[in-house]
């Protein structure tokens, strides 16, 4: 026991000694107007804040597309990266990840149906007996990922559009997703007639950065956090969420043309 005590001790000395002289990170490839693949590159309002401030920290940074969301926060669990942007903390994913004491902005969560095929919802406990639609590896914090499993009937689809496209196609009655990241998808699709979120959000939540807790970048979780406050507080962020939400439109009106 003490030989694995000295170990744990001496790993993390290590850790806290090793130098982080470039932060690698990543984020779900299908969740705008936080970030989004285009064109193989992350883009989005939390990448733009983000090498924004690790360039005011000087250090240098990289936002890797690693491919689908499980992909994502299988190579932070495994220490491959040093960050995730804008993610919902959980118990289990703090395991693995050292959240930020600051937001990276306000993300509550919405009940999205068809506006045909409208549910009687006041609260969770109305989703009984209906079949509920979410993006794999999609966690959505306060309480409500216990309820999810124990009580409601869930489909995993690949990502957010696919959970869209099975509510289209009436393989499920509601799809629960950000509503931010809902509704600038619905937008961007012109369906805005066609599906609605309901109210109330199934929680008022927020999204924070998460630093690996394998890492030598952790050290670097408090000035992030004081410059994602700063950022919010003097309207920064709010003004790159309403920026990369209209680019996110235009480029769906593009590729729909």
């Amino acid at each position: 026991m003490r030989a694995l005590l000295l170990c744990a001790v001496l790993w993390v000395s290590a850790a806290d000694g090793a130098d982080c002289s470039k932060v690698v990170f990543s984020a779900n490839p299908n969740y705008p107007p936080f970030h989004w693949v285009e064109d193989g590159k992350l883009v989005g309002a939390s990448i733009e804040l983000t090498e924004r401030i690790f360039g005011e920290l000087g250090i240098h940074s990289e936002a890797q597309y690693l491919g689908p969301w499980n992909r994502v926060l299988r190579a932070a669990e495994q220490g491959q990266i040093d960050m995730v942007a804008a993610l919902k903390p959980t118990p289990q994913r703090e395991t693995y990840l050292l959240f930020t004491t600051a937001r990276f902005y306000v993300n509550p969560m919405a009940v999205f149906v068809l506006s045909d095929h409208r549910i009687a919802y006041s609260g969770w406990s109305d989703l009984a007996g209906h079949t509920g639609l979410i993006a794999r590896g999609d966690r959505f914090g306060e309480g409500f990922d216990e309820y999810m499993h124990e009580k409601l009937r869930i489909l995993a689809s690949n990502d957010m559009e696919d959970s869209f496209a099975n509510l289209l196609r009436g393989r499920g009655d509601y799809v629960v997703t950000s509503y931010l990241a809902g509704s600038a998808y619905v937008a961007s699709k012109g369906l805005d007639a066609a599906i609605v979120a309901l109210r109330p959000m199934v929680n008022t939540g927020a999204v924070h950065h998460g630093f690996v807790r394998r890492s030598p970048c952790m050290k670097f979780a408090d000035p992030v956090s004081s410059r994602l406050r700063g950022y919010e507080a003097d309207g920064t962020t709010a003004l790159l969420i309403a920026k990369y939400a209209e680019k996110w439109r235009r480029r769906a009106a593009r590729r729909g043309e």
